[in-house]
């Protein structure tokens, strides 16, 4: 049940009373009050441009697609010259893995008004959409032309520099994200990309910094947070510095999510140190954590349990090793 805030005076039921009741709402983060508000809106008046996009905005905020592109559909109908409502159902559609109607509806939004701010942010949801269906090239495009619109764009430079690294171009992916860190030093995305690119390379010293950096930087998001400081053990381990990893994988809090990841590190920092036994035993963690059921094929258990059984644990170092690497196989920043 939510608490009533004194700070916000109850309005009536009217269109305008309910949006101005569901702004004031969504901005001190109550969010599903502010939808309620919303949804009394176009109610009210099913014709109301404002509460569609609201209500759609809120939705998919809440990851409620389906239901949010109703919405935005509804803006289209209404209002067939406004970009907004294409450029936010390509969006949910991206989410649905929908690509061709993504495709779609951000061309409209791009045609709608091509020299617009809102033409940059289309021309990025085409990009984003093309790195999913492997088409770099394409994606390259629509990044750069994002860019000719607004060379400022932090979203469409660090996506040109992914693609870049996806086609294997490593240095005009550094170009580029050295070019966003000149743009704003203070993004710790640009950091942990140039850091990922790094390690790719080998240039491990470089990648160590560039992962302090970002990590100095205290990035928000927690995806962001543990792809940093994930980056950062493994630049550490390959330098050989393997208690200051040990220290740092050690304050990682347990999260099911991202704890694949720290066993296979763990894995790695034993190996170096000839704890044979121990590392298989996390790669082992690693893998069976990593995939999606937390089992492996049955074809592989009774190879692997007369292995252990047998203590033969060489052997089964370099299994789950194998096992850990290929389930902890996903693109990276």
């Amino acid at each position: 049940m939510s608490t009533f805030t004194p700070s916000i005076k109850r309005l009536g039921t009217s269109e305008q009373d309910q949006l101005k009741l569901g702004m004031t709402l969504a901005k001190e983060g109550r969010f599903d009050e502010a939808l309620s508000a919303f949804e009394t809106a176009t109610q009210v008046n099913p014709e109301s441009v404002v509460a569609h996009l609201a209500v759609g905005n809120l939705l998919f905020r809440q990851q409620r697609y389906p239901e949010a592109l109703t919405h935005f559909e509804a803006v289209m109908q209404l209002d067939p010259l406004l970009p907004m409502a294409p450029l936010r159902a390509g969006g949910a559609y991206t989410r649905q893995e929908n690509y061709e109607k993504a495709i779609e509806c951000f061309e409209t939004a791009l045609n709608l008004d091509p020299q617009s701010t809102m033409a940059t942010v289309a021309s990025v949801g085409l990009g984003q959409v093309y790195i999913k269906q492997q088409k770099y090239d394409t994606a390259i495009q629509q990044f750069r032309q994002a860019l000719r619109l607004n060379p400022q764009m932090m979203m469409a430079r660090l996506m040109l520099a992914s693609a870049l690294k996806k086609q294997g171009n490593l240095q005009a992916a550094i170009s580029e994200l050295k070019a966003a860190i000149n743009i704003s030093s203070e993004v710790p995305v640009s950091y942990l990309q140039l850091g990922s690119i790094y390690l790719e390379q080998k240039n491990y010293t470089k990648a160590r910094n560039a992962f302090e950096t970002a990590d100095q930087l205290d990035p928000k998001i927690p995806a962001i947070k543990f792809a940093v400081k994930f980056g950062l053990a493994e630049s550490l381990i390959e330098e050989n510095e393997l208690q200051e990893a040990i220290a740092l994988l050690r304050q990682l809090p347990e999260n099911k999510l991202y704890a694949p990841r720290k066993h296979k590190l763990f894995g790695d920092v034993y190996t170096r140190q000839g704890l044979v036994k121990e590392a298989a035993e996390e790669y082992r963690a690693a893998t069976l954590l990593g995939s999606s059921d937390g089992l492996i094929p049955d074809e592989d258990i009774a190879d692997l349990q007369a292995l252990e059984e047998q203590d033969r644990w060489e052997e089964l170092l370099e299994s789950y090793r194998s096992s850990a690497n290929a389930v902890l196989e996903q693109p990276k920043f």
